[in-house]
């Protein structure tokens, strides 16, 4: 019976090949055109996707560009130029698009978006081109006396013809008089804001700028040394940014925030000649915050909290990089608790003593509360004849010796350090500071980098009844670590204010958890209906403002130079 069928099958090919035998024979050559119409499809599938990769990187960046567009305003010529630029070639898209042409309308729903957010733009009045490499602009409205005079009654729009808010101004006219006031003119220095009435400031939407990430990253992470070298060589002969005013602005506002005044100078010459203006003046940002502190302007310190360095049982780069950026802005004498010290790591060692050498050349008043333990520390790591010992322990222990006025305990380590390495000891060399030695204090603990000033509301803009209430609140210091108690601290003094300026005329370094917690802060006011600006910033603490985000929740108004 199978072979019945088996045959029967057989025969029925057989007379269907001789019936039809075009069909048979084209069969085989079928299955390889479907094949060659498969890898068309393929080749078809991976243009479209390029194609939608290629389209979605210029949706990408024609966005970026309205978004900055928004907070800046264009002029008519301008909005023409980026009508022109938003459409992308049809040529590109119609032989991917269906029949019911879906993408078309997608595509009309995006440019109607963008349209909508360029035309919510004011309009404002044609201004000269600023330069390329400038990334900040000055509003110059300083009265002879030195001090710049806003009339009352005057609103935002009065300013809007030099310069920009950073944020959408309002289209109705209520809205517009409960505007924050964000151009007016501030004060360089810590002070009481009273009336109207405010010196010159400069004015900027903080761009993030590649070639300082360098030294934006070694600033916040209190590497100073570093952040000069990569300043000095972008601006140095042959640098990237030689002929860059605002570059050379960053190093000078760097030499202001670690206190270099030589090095200032050195500079500031050969900056005025070269760009032919006015030099930048000096002031040591950690002078003003001492000087703040000393003179009660700032929040008083509890009075267990007069030490102004702990020393962990470690002692390591960080945590000589943590004394580093205290000193900064502590009061003489700084008060210095090596109790806990256990042990020091060989590179700590080395940058002690470099520590201790730049200390010994300047007019210091220090207290070290048992120093012995360092002394003792230092010892057990190179002891006597050791030659395998790292010699930076040694010169570590020497230079300690020389700060604290110790020349018979000097002479008796350099005998030893010259009887274990057979060579000439370093000679005893008077110190210019004076670093007295004390006993340990009990429950000791380091004083707080930052500090949170007292919160000052001034109306701007018009009388009590129809002006906005601004409440202006100061930062100094360190934001660094953890900002909890800060930015609790924070909370407390703002109570319901709404629009609030943070000064940071004091402030002298952001590291990068801060700039985090401060960040996450900013975005939850912001969800309150809260405005938040911050004025008076430095240089680099404004590209770390830049480069976390924060720019771009929050105005950020550059110090004059």
């Amino acid at each position: 019976m199978a072979s019945r069928d088996e045959g029967k099958g057989v025969l029925s090919r057989v007379v269907r090949m001789m019936s039809s035998p075009t069909r048979e024979l084209v069969g085989p050559g079928a299955d390889s055109g479907g094949s060659q119409f498969a890898e068309a499809e393929k080749a078809e599938l991976k243009a479209m996707i390029e194609r939608k990769r290629r389209n979605d990187f210029v949706r990408k960046r024609e966005l970026n560009m309205l978004r900055r567009i928004r907070r800046e305003g264009l002029t008519p010529e301008q909005a023409a130029a980026l009508d022109a630029s938003s459409n992308i070639d049809d040529s590109e898209v119609r032989p991917t698009q269906p029949p019911g042409g879906a993408d078309v309308g997608v595509k009309a729903k995006i440019d109607a978006i963008e349209q909508q957010m360029v035309g919510s733009a004011p309009p404002v009045r044609p201004v000269p081109a600023r330069p390329a490499p400038a990334s900040a602009r000055r509003v110059d409205t300083a009265s002879p006396d030195g001090a710049a005079t806003i009339p009352a009654g005057m609103v935002v729009d009065g300013l809007d013809e030099n310069t920009r808010p950073m944020m959408m101004m309002p289209a109705d006219e209520a809205a517009l008089r409960s505007a924050p006031t964000l151009t007016e003119a501030v004060a360089p220095a810590l002070q009481v804001r009273h009336g109207d009435t405010m010196p010159l400031v400069e004015v900027s939407e903080v761009v993030h700028d590649h070639d300082l990430d360098e030294a934006v990253i070694a600033f916040a992470n209190a590497d100073f040394a570093h952040a000069e070298r990569a300043l000095v060589t972008l601006v140095g002969p042959g640098g990237a940014r030689h002929e860059n005013a605002e570059t050379w602005l960053t190093l000078f506002d760097l030499y202001r925030a670690t206190g270099q005044m030589q090095r200032f100078e050195t500079l500031v010459a050969e900056y005025g000649h070269r760009f032919q203006t006015s030099p930048p003046q000096w002031y040591s940002l950690p002078r003003l915050v001492a000087d703040a502190a000393q003179s009660g302007m700032l929040a008083p310190q509890p009075k267990d909290s007069e030490i102004g360095w702990v020393c962990p049982p470690t002692l390591d780069a960080a945590a000589l990089t943590d004394l580093t950026s205290r000193c900064l802005q502590l009061p003489q004498p700084w008060v210095l608790d090596w109790t806990a010290l256990q042990r020091v790591q060989p590179d700590a060692a080395n940058q002690l003593t470099r520590l201790c050498r730049e200390w010994a050349a300047q007019p210091l008043q220090m207290r070290w509360l048992a120093s012995d333990r360092l002394f003792a520390a230092l010892g057990e790591a190179a002891p006597v004849g050791v030659r395998d010992a790292d010699p930076g322990f040694w010169m570590a222990r020497l230079e300690a010796l020389r700060l604290t006025n110790r020349p018979d305990q000097f002479d008796e380590v350099a005998i030893d350090y010259c009887v274990t390495y057979e060579v000439s000891p370093p000679s005893w060399e008077p110190s210019r500071c004076v670093a007295r030695v004390g006993s340990s204090a009990a429950n000791t603990r380091a004083s707080s980098l930052s500090v949170v000033g007292d919160a000052v509301t001034t109306i701007q803009g018009g009388d009590h009844h129809h002006g906005v209430a601004v409440t202006t609140l100061d930062l100094s210091g360190q934001l660094s670590g953890d900002l909890g108690v800060v930015l609790k601290t924070l909370d407390a003094k703002l109570g319901g204010a709404q629009v609030v300026r943070i000064s940071c005329a004091l402030l002298i370094r952001v590291d990068f958890i801060a700039a985090g917690d401060l960040l996450n802060w900013i975005i939850a006011r912001k969800g309150e209906g809260r405005h938040i600006s911050f004025i008076e910033v430095h240089r680099l603490v404004a590209a770390m403002f830049g480069a976390m985000g924060i720019g771009e929740h929050a105005p950020v108004h550059l110090r004059a130079a």
